[in-house]
């Protein structure tokens, strides 16, 4: 057997987890290191907002693959920040859509530049042919599990 070999080293599953881990706690500490308080999770809320702003909270959960209840916590958090706020959906009462405040809106302006600095940052030795097969692959792994 070789000594180099490590069943966790060497497992898909660990790799992706521990690259997506690294790259959460990255966003998180550019983001702190440049005076916001916005966690990965929240980043991917406004994210879509900046997007499709009016978003219920099961459209985000979908688009954000978390569970309701997290994305709940995450709005409610971003509320108390000032940065969104829920109104009744016109066409059904019991849900509610998620706008972007103005305070929210203005940090699309500040924010994107960092995540842009820190995703060239952590792709520099890649071509982008190699992050196009990257994420092609990674999509073609995540459609194999769905399919499980």
């Amino acid at each position: 057997m070789n000594d180099d070999y490590s069943p966790t080293k060497d497992s898909l599953g660990f790799t992706i987890y521990r690259t997506a881990l690294a790259l959460k706690s990255a966003l998180q500490r550019f983001f702190k290191e440049n005076g916001f308080e916005i966690t990965a999770e929240q980043w991917a809320i406004i994210r879509h907002l900046w997007d499709e702003d009016g978003l219920s909270q099961r459209e985000i959960a979908e688009k954000t693959a978390k569970d309701k209840p997290n994305i709940t916590r995450m709005v409610d958090a971003l509320e108390q920040k000032r940065l969104v706020f829920r109104q009744p959906d016109p066409r059904d009462r019991r849900k509610y859509c998620i706008y972007l405040t103005k305070e929210g809106k203005q940090l699309q302006e500040r924010l994107m530049p960092l995540a842009q600095n820190l995703r060239e940052r952590v792709t520099k030795n890649l071509t982008p042919p190699e992050i196009d097969l990257l994420k092609d692959t990674l999509n073609k792994i995540y459609q194999n599990i769905c399919r499980l």
